[in-house]
């Protein structure tokens, strides 16, 4: 009777154990499942932030900086210069035959052509100039650490020749007819993003008026190209 009540409580026991047992294994499944699905989540939440961080910065159609970020990349550049006689170049660039290209063979075939200058213009870009569109057909580059006022103008002759060759789309060979580029550096200029924006866009006006691929550099006091 003894042995058969022992091996009854026995029984039990491993019953309890087995249960037990089990139980902790479902916990952990649980646990495990659990904190697979937080990690998932919070990989989601992150790669949303990203993606909003990203539509505040970037131009949706070409992909480049945006004007809030190019005025912030900027204001970093004009004050972390390394010595005092580093300037900043900044290059506004308007594409003289975009509009009609535009008009004649519509807005889907304009959105391939911007996005196609875009990438030719960040592929000639030094690797410490940030190339940014504006809006429309308006593109601008941020040139820190040049050397010397003058030294704005080789960039802009080797971006405003990236844009000579025809660009290829579909069964069209686009040209877009020059590009009139404003100059501006921030030699004997203040500090301040916006001074350099006006000074680069009064620079391009008057680049509009003259011959194709024409580039015009804003001078302190004078006014003239």
């Amino acid at each position: 009777m003894v042995e058969r009540a022992f091996s009854r409580d026995l029984a039990g026991w491993r019953i309890d154990a087995a249960v037990s047992l089990l139980a902790v294994v479902v916990l952990a499944g649980l646990a495990i499942l659990k904190a697979f699905e937080l990690r998932t989540e919070s990989a989601r939440r992150q790669a949303a932030e990203q993606r909003l961080a990203q539509m505040e910065t970037r131009d949706p159609l070409t992909g480049l900086a945006n004007r809030d970020r190019m005025l912030e990349f900027l204001g970093q550049s004009l004050q972390t210069r390394k010595t005092g006689d580093e300037v900043t170049g900044l290059l506004l660039i308007d594409l003289k035959r975009f509009t009609p290209i535009n008009e004649t063979h519509g807005r889907a075939v304009g959105d391939r052509l911007l996005r196609m200058v875009a990438e030719r213009l960040r592929s000639v870009a030094r690797e410490d100039e940030m190339v940014a569109r504006l809006g429309g057909d308006e593109f601008a580059v941020v040139m820190p650490r040049l050397d010397c006022a003058k030294a704005a103008r080789y960039p802009a002759q080797r971006l405003v020749r990236a844009l000579e060759a025809p660009f290829e789309i579909d069964d069209l060979a686009l040209r877009i007819g020059g590009a009139a580029v404003g100059v501006a550096t921030s030699a004997n200029t203040e500090l301040r993003p916006g001074v350099l924006v006006h000074h680069v866009d009064a620079a391009l006006q008057r680049a509009k008026c003259g011959p194709a691929a024409e580039s015009c550099s804003h001078r302190r006091g004078t006014g003239q190209a």
